[in-house]
């Protein structure tokens, strides 16, 4: 659970993000930077910023955090509650990255690592499989992600 000693500018990693998704096909109008959420939860209030959503006719398709650690592992369950919880319908994928790996999670299956994906097939995707999600459940896991816990 290192972290990388390399400190890394926000505004140097959306640059390297956005070049990546744009040589994926993705639109310039698509690419919603630093964007700022909220949320509360019994008596904790978290205001938190997500350094890059993929979204386009007001549909979010993809949410990407940006951690420095090596291990991005650790992160995979918190970032999950996050779209299910502040996004309505929540984004098919989350993507979580420290600029050397990626990880895409399907938030609606929770699972499956695979690479990042054309937009055209993101633009198109509808999950085969969906399952409900227990709103309590993942507001407290939210919590305690959001808390370092």
């Amino acid at each position: 659970m290192g972290n990388s000693k390399e400190e890394i500018s926000l505004s140097t990693v959306l640059f390297n993000l956005k070049n990546i998704f744009r040589e994926k096909g993705y639109p310039e109008e698509c690419f919603f930077e630093k964007q700022k959420l909220s949320f509360y939860y019994k008596n904790l209030n978290f205001d938190l910023s997500i350094p890059l959503i993929i979204k386009l006719n007001f549909q979010c398709f993809l949410i990407i955090d940006y951690k420095p650690q090596e291990n991005l592992s650790i992160a995979e369950r918190g970032i999950i509650s996050l779209a299910r919880v502040l996004f309505n319908p929540p984004p098919y994928f989350v993507l979580i990255t420290n600029l050397k790996e990626f990880v895409l999670i399907n938030v609606y299956t929770k699972g499956g690592r695979e690479i990042i994906p054309e937009f055209k097939t993101l633009k198109n995707y509808k999950p085969e499989t969906t399952k409900n999600f227990n709103p309590e459940i993942e507001k407290k896991i939210l919590a305690i992600y959001l808390t370092g816990g």
